[in-house]
Parts: C-alpha cells; structure tokens; sequence
C-alpha cells in the first residue's frame, strides 16, 4: 500500500523527470564557432615585468592608470628592501608625476619621488625604484599618489603598496659544550 507521503515523492520524481525530458536544448540556436565573437586580449604592457602585480587602488581608475611593484627579497629588520614600481598609463598624459610615502616601521631611504614625466605613452610601464629599510615587524602599506595631467585636467590617483616584515629569525642554537670529564679518556 502507497502513503500519501509515498504519493507525493513519485509525484514530484514525475514532474521532475518530465521537466528534464523538455529541456533538450532545441529551443537554443546554434552558432558556427568562426562567426562567434572572440573576447578581445588585454593589450601587452611595454616594458611591465611578469613577476609584478597589481597596487590596490584606491577608487576605480584602473581603465586609465595602474601601479604595479615587486619585492625583490624577504622583507627583514634592518635589512635594505628594494622594491620596484611600474606606472602604467592606460591612455595618453600630457604630465604624469608620483610621489611614495611609507610609515612607522618602514622607512624609505631613497625613492620618494618620481618625475614629472612630460611624455606618458599608453600601454608603457614607467619604471622607478623604491630602497626601504624595515626596523620593525608588522604589515605595512606604501602610498603611492600619481598625478597625471591630461584632456580631463589634473587628478590624483592613490594606490597602496603593502609590505609585511617578517620577524628577526631566531639565532641558531649553539650546541651544548660537550662536558671535558666525560669525553676524555681516563689517564691511567
């Protein structure tokens, strides 16, 4: 004998069954693979490293400007950092210039400023370097504000850099002096 909660179950199994029988595709036009619009490739960067990544922007400017960088070793206290930057203009600027600045435990010891660059091509990584010294541990951020001049007028853009110093290793354990009674032979 068949439960009413048995009759619902191989009621819903029917609909359900049915449903997938309609969905056969055929509703959906086919199209040949050669007129299929292809998505368009991001246009290459001159000059832009693969190992660099993107700076975190501050607001929504990356159609017409982008900052990447590379650490180029382990952040460690009281070891010189070097860090390098590419400004990536994404249309034509009459003027382009930045400006970097860290803080507390992060100081810069050279790099601070950049340009002013009169010719900013598109699609052309604009190189600078950036030589920091971290005295403390902890997570860091390096504020790059690049300000371009162009048909829009002036404007600033702001993107941040982060950085995290690891702690100073531990020293190395020295090996117990081996006890001198013990490990020479006995005098006879």
């Amino acid at each position: 004998m068949i439960t009413t909660g048995s009759r619902a179950l191989v009621f819903a199994a029917v609909i359900c069954s049915g449903l997938l029988a309609a969905c056969d595709g055929s509703g959906e036009p086919t199209e040949n693979p050669s007129t299929v619009a292809k998505p368009k490739a991001a246009p290459k960067v001159v000059g832009l490293e693969p190992d660099m990544v993107a700076a975190v922007s501050a607001g929504k400017t990356a159609a017409m400007l982008s900052v990447h960088f590379a650490i180029r070793a382990v952040p460690a206290i009281d070891h010189p950092l070097t860090v390098d930057v590419a400004i990536v203009p994404h249309r034509d600027f009459t003027a382009l210039r930045a400006h970097f600045e860290s803080r507390d435990g992060l100081p810069m010891t050279s790099g601070e400023t950049f340009g002013p660059r009169g010719d900013s091509p598109k699609e052309t990584a604009l190189t600078h370097e950036l030589m920091l010294r971290p005295v403390k541990e902890g997570l860091f951020m390096i504020t790059a504000v690049v300000e371009t001049e162009g048909e829009d007028g002036t404007i600033t853009r702001v993107f941040s850099i982060p950085v995290i110093v690891s702690p100073p290793e531990p020293a190395p354990a020295r090996a117990p002096a081996a006890a001198t009674d013990a490990a020479a032979p006995a005098a006879r």
